[in-house]
Formats: C-alpha cells, sequence, structure tokens
C-alpha cells in the first residue's frame, strides 16, 4: 500500500479523494473572519509501510496527518487591528431597559494608550489595599498574564511580606486562603517560604486538620493549587494536597447541579493545577469565569486590562507567525519534496515556542526556538523514521564537523536539510556577535550534536531491535526530546549573556535535566503509541512494563508519579537556582508546561496519540482568534431592546 504523502501542497484529483477518505471542507468552531471560509483537508485512514523499490527497501514512512495550516492561511491573518465589542445597558426604569451593541475596529495606538491609563489604575490599586487584598490582586494579575508589567510592584510586596511575616501570620490567622495564596505567590517568584507558615494555616500542633478548613471551598481549592509548589522533602504538603482534592471533588459531586460554574472552575483546577499551566493559555478560561462565577470577584478595571493585553499579546504573535511561517515556506521550496516524508509543521512549532516563551518581550526567543523546532521535527523524523543505520552515522558526523564541504557525500535529502540547518544556526550565531560581540556557534553547534548523537542511539536500538531498561531509556531520552538544546538557544539569547557565561556553561544544569525529564515524559504518554506503530524505539511505558513485568496502566502511573517527583525538583532549582539568568530559568521552567499542553492537553485524554485537530483549536484560541470586549455593563430586570450601531 502507499502511504500519503505529507506534503500540505497536494493537488487531488477526485479519484485520489476517492480512494484515501479525504473530504472537505471540515467545520470550523470559531468565528475568525479569515479562516470561517477556507476548506480543510482531513485524513479518514492513517497508513504507515516500506518503500517498495530496492535502493530504500529498508526505509518506513509516516503515518503523520498533515498540518492543517498553509502559508496562504497564515499571511492572510490581521495583524494590524481588532473588533471590540461594546456592550452599553442604559436603564430606562426598573422594569425595562435597552442595550445597543456597537463594533469598533481600533489600530495599536488607541489600544497601547487605554492600556497605560488601566496600568496606571492598577498601581493604585495595588497601594491602596490591605496585604490579603494585594495577594488577591497579584493573583488575578498572574492568571490574566499581566503580572509581567507589575513585576516590580510584586516582587516588592511579596519581600516585604517575608520580612513581616509574623504581621503577615498575624492578619493572616486562620485564613487559609490567603496563606496558601501568599505561599504560592511567594514560591513562583523565587521567594523561599517555609512550609510550616502554610502547614500551620490548616494544621494543629497535634497534626489535625482544623474545622474551619472543611467548609472553605475557597480556602481548600487555595491550598490544593498552593501544594503543586512543594519541594522534594515536604511531605506535609503532599498530605494537604490529598486532603483538599478529596473535599474538593466532594464539593463538585453535590453542587454539580446547584452550582455548576464554579464546578467547572474546580474540576480543570483538578484537571491541572495553575503551576502546571501556560499563563497566557488560562488567561481566556480566567476571563470567561471572571464574566459569570460570583466567588471569582476580579476588578473592573483588571478584568478590561486583562482582554486587552490577551487581544494585543495576540497581535505580536500572529506577526511572529507570518514571518515564521513565511520562513519555513523558504526553506521548504530548497527541499523541493525530497523531505515530503518529515513533519512539516511551522504552526504546530511556533505554537510550542510561544509556551515556551510566553509575554510579548521575548519575541527573540519565541521566533528562534520556534526555527529551532522546525529542523528538530524534520531531523527527528529522518533518525526515526527514513535514514538508513550507515546514512544516520555519516549525518551524524557531518553535524560533528560542521563543514559545508563534508556534507557532498550525502544523500540528497540529507545534504539539503544539513544545508538549511547550517545556514539556520550560523545565522544566529553571527547576529549575536554582532549584537554582542561573543561567539556562541560552539555551544549551539555542541547542542546540536548532543541531540543528534541521542538520536542516533535510538536509531541503533530501534535497527537491532533492542529494548532499554528504564534508566538507559530515560538517560538518553532527556537529551533527544531537545530540551537541553532549546535550553543553549535560550541561554545564547540572553541579555545578560557574558564571555565567562557562555564559557563556564555547564552541558546541563540540574534545572534543564529536570525540566525535559517531565517534558519527555509528557511527550511519551501523549505519542508512544503512534510512534510505535511507526516502527519507533520503544519508550518509557513500554521499558518499564517490560522490566517490571507491569501492565500499562501500571506503568503510566508509575510514570505520572516520576513526573510529579521530577516537579518537586525542578520547584527546588527555579527557587534556589539564583545563578541562573532569570529568563532562561523562565523558558526552563515553562518548557514541561508547553509540553503538557501540546501532548495531554491536546489529546483529549488519549493517552498515546496526539490529536492534532484539538492542537488546531488550541492554536485558533490562543493565537487567532481575539478575545470578546464586554464593557459598561449594567445589571437590569425585564425587557431588553435591541438597538445595533
Amino acid at each position: 500500500m502507499n502511504c500519503l504523502p505529507t506534503s500540505s501542497n497536494l493537488y487531488l484529483s477526485t479519484d485520489f479523494v476517492h480512494n484515501y477518505g479525504f473530504f472537505l471542507p471540515l467545520k470550523i468552531q470559531h468565528n475568525a473572519q479569515s479562516f470561517s471560509s477556507i476548506p480543510y483537508l482531513r485524513l479518514r485512514h492513517k497508513c504507515y509501510s516500506v518503500a517498495s523499490n530496492s535502493s530504500t527497501s529498508l526505509r518506513r514512512t509516516t503515518n503523520y496527518q498533515p498540518s492543517s495550516w498553509n502559508d496562504s492561511q497564515i499571511q492572510s491573518l490581521n495583524t494590524t487591528s481588532f473588533t471590540v465589542i461594546y456592550i452599553n445597558i442604559v436603564q430606562i426604569s426598573f422594569s425595562s431597559c435597552f442595550y445597543y451593541i456597537s463594533n469598533v475596529s481600533t489600530q495599536g495606538d488607541v489600544h497601547e494608550k487605554r492600556r497605560e491609563k488601566l496600568k496606571e489604575d492598577v498601581k493604585r490599586l495595588i497601594k491602596e489595599k490591605s496585604f490579603a487584598d494585594q495577594l488577591k490582586l497579584f493573583d488575578s494579575l498572574q492568571k490574566l498574564g499581566l503580572a509581567y508589567h507589575f513585576e516590580e510592584e510584586i516582587k516588592y510586596l511579596l519581600n516585604l511580606m517575608k520580612y513581616s511575616e509574623e504581621k503577615v501570620r498575624m492578619e493572616f490567622n486562620g485564613d487559609v486562603y490567603a496563606m496558601a495564596l501568599y505561599f504560592r505567590l511567594s514560591r513562583q517568584h523565587g521567594f523561599e517560604i517555609s512550609k510550616d507558615l502554610l502547614v500551620k494555616s490548616y494544621k494543629y500542633e497535634s497534626g489535625c486538620f482544623k474545622p474551619s478548613v472543611f467548609d472553605n471551598i475557597k480556602g481548600m481549592l487555595s491550598l490544593y493549587e498552593a501544594s503543586f509548589l512543594a519541594m522534594d522533602g515536604e511531605e506535609e504538603i503532599d498530605d494537604a494536597k490529598e486532603f483538599a482534592l478529596k473535599h474538593l471533588n466532594d464539593f463538585m459531586r453535590s453542587n454539580s447541579s446547584t452550582n455548576p460554574l464554579l464546578a467547572q472552575h474546580i474540576a480543570m483546577a483538578l484537571e491541572l493545577p495553575l503551576h502546571h499551566r501556560i499563563p497566557k493559555f488560562q488567561s481566556q478560561m480566567f476571563i470567561e469565569h471572571s464574566r459569570h462565577i460570583k466567588e471569582i470577584n476580579v476588578d473592573s478595571i483588571v478584568l478590561e486590562l486583562g482582554q486587552l493585553e490577551f487581544n494585543m499579546t495576540q497581535s505580536i504573535y500572529k506577526r511572529e507567525l507570518k514571518e515564521i511561517s513565511k520562513w519555513w515556506a523558504e526553506v521548504s521550496n530548497v527541499f523541493d519534496s525530497k523531505l515530503n516524508f518529515a513533519r512539516d509543521w511551522p504552526v504546530e512549532s511556533y505554537f510550542l515556542a510561544v509556551g515556551m516563551a510566553v509575554e510579548p518581550q521575548f519575541s527573540t526567543y519565541r521566533k528562534e526556538l520556534a526555527k529551532a523546532l522546525c529542523f528538530i521535527n524534520v531531523i527527528d523524523d529522518i533518525y526515526d523514521i527514513y535514514g538508513l543505520l550507515d546514512e544516520l552515522q555519516l549525518f551524524t558526523n557531518a553535524v560533528d564537523r560542521w563543514e559545508f564541504a563534508s556534507i557532498k557525500s550525502l544523500p540528497e535529502y540529507m545534504k539539503i536539510c544539513l544545508e538549511g540547518l547550517f545556514n539556520m544556526v550560523n545565522s544566529l550565531a553571527s547576529k549575536i556577535k554582532e549584537e554582542k560581540g561573543l561567539d556562541v556557534l560552539p555551544n549551539l553547534k555542541r547542542a546540536w550534536l548532543d541531540l543528534c548523537k541521542a538520536y542516533m542511539v535510538e536509531a541503533r536500538w530501534c535497527h537491532t531491535g533492542y529494548c532499554p531498561t528504564f534508566e538507559e531509556y530515560l538517560d538518553n531520552a532527556w537529551i533527544s526530546v531537545s530540551t537541553p538544546l532549546l535550553s543553549v538557544i535560550s541561554h545564547c539569547l540572553s541579555e545578560n549573556l557574558t564571555k565567562l557565561s557562555l564559557e563556564s556553561f555547564d552541558f546541563y544544569p540540574t534545572i534543564v535535566r529536570q525540566s525535559s525529564i517531565i517534558f519527555r515524559l509528557y511527550n511519551d504518554l501523549g505519542t508512544s503509541k503512534g510512534e510505535l506503530q511507526r516502527g519507533d524505539v520503544s519508550k518509557s511505558i513500554q521499558c518499564y512494563m517490560k522490566e517490571n513485568h507491569v501492565s500499562e496502566l501500571v506503568a503510566q502511573e508509575c510514570i505520572r508519579n516520576i513526573i510529579n517527583k521530577n516537579w518537586k525538583e525542578l520547584n527546588r532549582e527555579w527557587i534556589k537556582g539564583s545563578i541562573y539568568d532569570e529568563t532562561f530559568k523562565t523558558v526552563a521552567i515553562n518548557i514541561p508546561r508547553a509540553g503538557h499542553l501540546m501532548y495531554l492537553q491536546s489529546n483529549d485524554g488519549n493517552i498515546g496519540e496526539l490529536n492534532v485537530e484539538e492542537m488546531k483549536e488550541n492554536i485558533i484560541s490562543l493565537l487567532i482568534e481575539p478575545i470578546t470586549f464586554k464593557q459598561g455593563v449594567v445589571n437590569c430586570i425585564g425587557n431588553l431592546f435591541v438597538q445595533e450601531n
């Protein structure tokens, strides 16, 4: 059986459509105008096969679904303005009122002026509030992706609270919600806060839970979220997590009909805690919940700023995405269909890069990480799918030498890939040398070589049918998942990069290893079945099953426990790792968050299969479809008369 090419630019005859089971169009659930009339292709059947001609008799092809995007779609995105929907309700009498809706398309300078005004209003709010209310405000700012605007104010006040802990303890006496919030926010911002401060807020010295905690659903949820900032050795916080989890589940069951929105809000927290979520992605959900759930009381100024910030940042993302898509289209033209067995995923790569470097000021990080990820996908598929073992060794040797002359004897598909890779990496190194006078090329070459060597190990395992032990697998897989390479790129892009920090960089710091292990295990949980169908090497789940003689479900549970252990160690490195650059640390802790979104949140709970359609919906929500503004709404009773402007 011939396998379907993965290129997104296919000419399809009616016979081809009939034989391979395509249908179009695919229903679009979003309202983004630029995508509303674009037909999409969707695979009904998956396949992979061994190529039939003798020169490539050992090559495999993939069952990857083609990307849902093409460059012409991306270039059509509007990046200069977005529509603000103002809903104004005017009270006429107690029994009646009318509202009018006006759609106003506004440009960036208008938004910028409004944002600056709102930021000043928020700073004034911060000064007016008590410690407890300040923490609640900081939490809202963080959930809305606004915290970076107020980092100075937040860190100043958290530091003040740390050195006034007796006052904090007195003010928060018996308030588990406020104390758990203080604990979580402080650790998230790198402050070393003793676990005892948290434990004493919900437990007596005897070890019994305080009665005031049991019926405090807000406090219980705050305690649950705080528990994910625990470090290794803090078992009491683990006990608090289990305690909170039980009572939150009980609340959901008993309130699913009486307070369904709050129950849904809690369910989302139990599905994935705040500390493991990408801040920008959670802001959409928080805005929606704050509109409808009375228990979430967010100041209208903060909410408006959050909506405006999301849409303004999304416009930046769109411009960057267009740039990446255009760049990759030009690179793909050079490939000339010789790499059509590999993933052609520039949009998905940029989406993952956004998760690693979310805030607007990290534009260069996002673009360079996305470019690297595009090539990582292709090179991974060369090693995993298409390359013959002797060819792969030649490829690895060529990366080691890093000379254009060394690739002349390679097969054509490898030659064009390495030419593109060398050009991309050398270009980045030249830019950094021009801007900072530092030569980062040796570090970048080392990281790419380490990745290819790890791929080579897996290729040998695959070609010889060897199933490694779990430890063997993980010792190699935390490098082959590409996190160390991505961390080196982020280090080389650091504003504070010096010759000393460049030359003394540890290949690789503990924070990178912990981040990478989590990312790898999320990847395995989300994609292992599909990769095994393509004939790939055994993943962590299969290695663990074989070595320990357990079922797949038991192995998955053990993998999750290992993930939780590594999150605790990553928390410790985040809080205590003062030697690292702040942006480097941020990328390191965001990588597993992005991995969870990419490989688990996007597969709708289907362990082992990557759901490309669900991923597309997430991409539309984060990168393409703006949030609708709701402003000036007044509660009223009676009839509504609608007038549209």
